[in-house]
C-alpha cells in the first residue's frame, strides 16, 4: 500500500492541539529516577498511553526502575525502533523556575517544564505518529517497537541487564534514539552515534568534624587537597594530563572530517547563548566542532566542601568532594581511564583521595550508510527540501552500545528539539511548533523505511 503523507501530516496538524495536550499530561507527572519521585505513576501513565493506541505494553522488571516495551505490527515485515526514557533530571534549583517545573506552563508558544525537552517529547511524537498513521490508514508503514527505560538520567544502570535478558525484544532495523536537533532556519541534524562517559566521584577527608580556621596551621584541609589533585588533571591548555589518557584516540579520517562541513552550527549564536566573549583557549568554529563531537574531555560538574550558605563562617572543613564527568570517543575504556586515574593520583601523592565510579559507558558509532540511515536521510530530505546536516556522533552520551552494539543495529537521533532548550536546567522548555514538527519527522521516517529495498 502506498500512503499519502500530506493527509498524515494534515491529521498531525488538525490534531495539535490534542497532541500537545498529551505531552503536558505527561510533563505534569513527576518522575525522578535518582529519588524516585513519581516513578510508579509515571510508568502507569506510559502504559496507559500505549494502550491508548492499541499497543500491549509489558511491563519489565530490572533490579531498578521497569522497562516498558510494546510493539504495533505494520505492513512490510521490517522494524522501526524507539528509544525513549520516562525519567527525568532533578528541578533543583527550584527557585530559578519563572513557574513550576511541573505546570507544563504554556507561553509564547513554548511550553515548560522538567523532562518536556529531554525526553517526554521524544516519547509523546512516537506514540502520535503512530496514532496519526492508524487514524488515517488503519494501519502502519511498517512494525514499530517502544522500549522506554526509566533511569537515563541516572546512567541507565540496568539497561543492559534488561537487553543481556532479553535480547529479542531489542531486534529491529534501526532505532530512534530519543530525539534530535533542528534549529528554525536551520537544516535537520542527525546524529549516528555518541560518545562514552565516565563518571567518578573523589572525596578527600580531613578532621572527624568541622573545626575551627585557626587550627588550618596544623590539620590537613581536605579542600585543598582535592584543589591540588584536580589540578594535575589538566593542563591550561584543556589537555588531560592522565597517563595514557589519548592512547586509544583514533586519529580522524577525511570523511569524519569532511562531514563536519554540513554542521550549521553558528558560533555567535552559540556565544550568545552561553554568555561569553570567546570559546575556551580562543577556539576557532573547526576546533569547536572537532571538540564537541571527536575529542574526549574531564568536566568539573560540582565541588562540595565547608560552609556555603551566606554570610562568613570560620571553619576548616572535614571533607571534600567532587563530581567529575569524562566524555570519552571510540576506542577508550571507561574502566581503563578509571583505573589510570586512580593510579595517577597514587603516584602524585594523593592516595588518601577516594575514587567512586558511578557510571561508565563506551561511546558507539552506527554505520551512517545502512538501510536505516538511509531511509532517515531520504526521509528529512523529502520533508524539508534540503539535505540534512549529518554527525557520526553526538556531543553526549547515550546507552546506544547496549542495545546496538552485540546486534550490530543502527541508531540515529534525529528530530526538531532546539540545543537552547535548557534541558537539565531550569525553565526547560519545548516551542509547540518544534514539537508538531517532531512527530511529522517519524512519521515520515516510517514511511520511508517501508520504501527502502
Amino acid at each position: 500500500m502506498t500512503f499519502d503523507m500530506q493527509k498524515v501530516y494534515d491529521y498531525i496538524d488538525q490534531h495539535a492541539d490534542e497532541y500537545t495536550e498529551f505531552l503536558r499530561t505527561l510533563v505534569r507527572q513527576p518522575s525522578i529516577a535518582d529519588t524516585g519521585e513519581g516513578i510508579q505513576d509515571m510508568v502507569k501513565l506510559v502504559k496507559q498511553s500505549l494502550r491508548g493506541i492499541g499497543a500491549q505494553p509489558q511491563e519489565v522488571p530490572t533490579p531498578g526502575n521497569p522497562v516498558i516495551y510494546a510493539e504495533i505490527k505494520g505492513e512490510r515485515d521490517k522494524t522501526f525502533g524507539f528509544y525513549d526514557h520516562y525519567d527525568v533530571q532533578p528541578v533543583d534549583p527550584l527557585n530559578e523556575w519563572v513557574t513550576p517545573p511541573y505546570s507544563a506552563d504554556v507561553r509564547d508558544g513554548a511550553i515548560y517544564g522538567r523532562g518536556v525537552a529531554d525526553n517526554k517529547n521524544g516519547l509523546a511524537s512516537k506514540i502520535c505518529a503512530v496514532d496519526a498513521f492508524l487514524k488515517v490508514y488503519g494501519k502502519l508503514p511498517v512494525n514499530v517497537k517502544f522500549i522506554v527505560e526509566g533511569e537515563e538520567e541516572i546512567g541507565s544502570p540496568n539497561l543492559e541487564v534488561f537487553a543481556k535478558a532479553h535480547p529479542e525484544l531489542l531486534a529491529c532495523d534501526g532505532y530512534n534514539w530519543e530525539g534530535g536537533v533542528k534549529e528554525p532556519g536551520e537544516p535537520a541534524q542527525v546524529h549516528f552515534g555518541a560518545k562514552g562517559l565516565l563518571y567518578v566521584e573523589l572525596e578527600c577527608q580531613g578532621p572527624k568534624t568541622d573545626s575551627h580556621s585557626c587550627y588550618a596551621p596544623i590539620v590537613t584541609n581536605p579542600a585543598w587537597r582535592l584543589v591540588w589533585a584536580l589540578s594535575t588533571l589538566k593542563d591550561k591548555t584543556d589537555r588531560v594530563l592522565i597517563p595514557g589518557f589519548y592512547d586509544k584516540v583514533r586519529p580522524l579520517t577525511q570523511e569524519e572530517i569532511d562531514i563536519l562541513k554540513t554542521d550549521p552550527y553558528n558560533t555567535e549564536a552559540a556565544k550568545e547563548y552561553f554568555g561569553i566573549d570567546h570559546f575556551l583557549n580562543g577556539k576557532t568554529r573547526d576546533e569547536v566542532l572537532r571538540g564537541m563531537y571527536y575529542e574526549p574531555t574531564c568536566n568539573i560538574c560540582g565541588l562540595v566542601s565547608g560552609y556555603i550558605d551566606p554570610g562568613q563562617k570560620t571553619v576548616l572543613p572535614a571533607k571534600a568532594g567532587v563530581k567529575i564527568d569524562f566524555r570519552l570517543v571510540p576506542d577508550q575504556n571507561p574502566e581503563e581511564i578509571a583505573a589510570s586515574l586512580r593510579k595517577y593520583l597514587d603516584d602524585n601523592g594523593f592516595a588518601d583521595v577516594q575514587l567512586k565510579v558511578t557510571a561508565a559507558a563506551p561511546a558507539f558509532r552506527s554505520d551512517p550508510h545502512s538501510p536505516f540511515a538511509r531511509a532517515v536521510v531520504n526521509a528529512l530530505r523529502g520533508l524539508y527540501g534540503e539535505e540534512p546536516a549529518l554527525h557520526y556522533s553526538m556531543d553526549g552520551t547515550s546507552p546506544m552500545h547496549v542495545f546496538c552494539k552485540e546486534q550490530n543495529i543502527p541508531a540515529a537521533m534525529f528530530g526538531a528539539t532546539s540545543d537552547r532548550s535548557l534541558i537539565h536546567a531550569p525553565n526547560e522548555h519545548l516551542t509547540i511548533s518544534s514539537y508538531i514538527e517532531d512527530i511529522k519527522i517519524i512519521a515520515a521516517v516510517m514511511n520511508q523505511m517501508a520504501l527502502e529495498d
